[in-house]
């Protein structure tokens, strides 16, 4: 896939942060800022496929068998 050359605005205080970040990793800013967009849709991803399980979870939820009930009674006791 090809590139695409970006242009954006941020405060100074963010800048100053990637510049530093990007020192210590020894990388370049594009390869910083390419990083950092790919953790956020990662995390935005992670973030959707959770709340899609606990809607799914709320629509159906699950049901213990009455065999694990009673095994976890007897293990546990009286927790």
């Amino acid at each position: 896939m090809g590139t695409i050359r970006l242009t954006v605005t941020i405060p100074e205080k963010e800048y100053k942060k990637i510049e530093d970040e990007k020192r210590k990793k020894g990388i370049n800013r594009s390869a910083l800022v390419q990083e950092m967009i790919g953790v956020y849709f990662k995390n935005e991803e992670e973030r959707q496929n959770v709340a899609r399980y606990i809607e799914g979870y709320r629509r159906k939820p699950e049901k213990a068998s009455p065999a694990l009930d009673k095994a976890q009674a007897e293990t546990l006791g009286e927790f």
